[in-house]
């Protein structure tokens, strides 16, 4: 485990992941979920029907009524997330993008206290939370990833992490530029017009993503890899993804 995620696993514990009420649908656990079940949580009564469970039966109701009853209780599941790290070269590049993304994988499970965290390739949990980590450098269609991560899922977040010197590039002298997934290299001046082109292509394909987002509900967010902790925190808690513990 990276000191990174080490760090967010400490300040999860500050903070809770919000869950929303279709992704209460897994396998039993701790979280309460919106329908009736076998928690120790009462919910309501009902009137007793055949095959009912007689411990579930209020005897004291009973008793003062002559009306049977049942005790109803809210149900247990344990909401899955299901990770989507971006393991490809251009994530190490700079080291702080990774950084930032062990911090997220850390901040993201202890703050899903209750809830299974798990990191996949493939979608496999129906009504799963489904979280996107990458920078986004990658040949993929947008519309089509995000159809993918959003078939039958609670819902969608994608976070795109970005250098500073990816957003805004300095101007002046020459540079070498590296695929990192291919290693090939081509050196540009970064004079007035590259650097231009540049932002208006990294433009065109955030908009891209931010459309594809917008159709399929899903969130969208954009974290520097340089920024502070804290800073990170409170955007996913104006996101409406985090909230501080009570």
């Amino acid at each position: 485990m990276t000191e990174a995620e080490q760090q967010g696993l400490a300040d999860g514990i500050a903070v809770r992941f919000l869950i929303p009420r279709r992704a209460l649908r897994g396998g039993p656990g701790p979280v309460s979920a919106p329908r009736a079940g076998e928690s120790l949580e009462f919910q309501d009564y009902r009137d007793y029907a055949p095959g009912d469970d007689l411990r579930n039966l209020d005897w004291n109701v009973l008793a003062r009524s002559d009306r049977e009853v049942v005790k109803v209780h809210r149900e247990e599941v344990a909401p899955v997330i299901e990770l989507f790290r971006d393991r490809s070269a251009s994530m190490e590049v700079p080291p702080a993008k990774r950084d930032t993304a062990d911090y997220l994988s850390g901040l993201i499970t202890a703050s899903a206290a209750g809830c299974r965290v798990i990191e996949r390739e493939e979608p496999r949990t129906p009504r799963a939370v489904r979280i996107m980590l990458s920078d986004l450098m990658i040949d993929l269609d947008p519309e089509r990833e995000i159809a993918r991560l959003s078939h039958l899922a609670a819902t969608v977040i994608v976070i795109r992490i970005l250098a500073a010197s990816e957003t805004a590039p300095a101007i002046g002298g020459s540079g070498e530029l590296v695929d990192s997934e291919t290693g090939e290299t081509r050196e540009l001046p970064l004079n007035n017009e590259t650097v231009s082109a540049y932002l208006d292509a990294l433009a065109a394909h955030t908009a891209r993503w931010r459309a594809a987002a917008r159709r399929f509900n899903a969130t969208f967010i954009d974290l520097p890899a340089e920024a502070p902790r804290n800073a990170i925190v409170r955007e996913l808690a104006e996101a409406g993804i985090l909230e501080g513990r009570r």
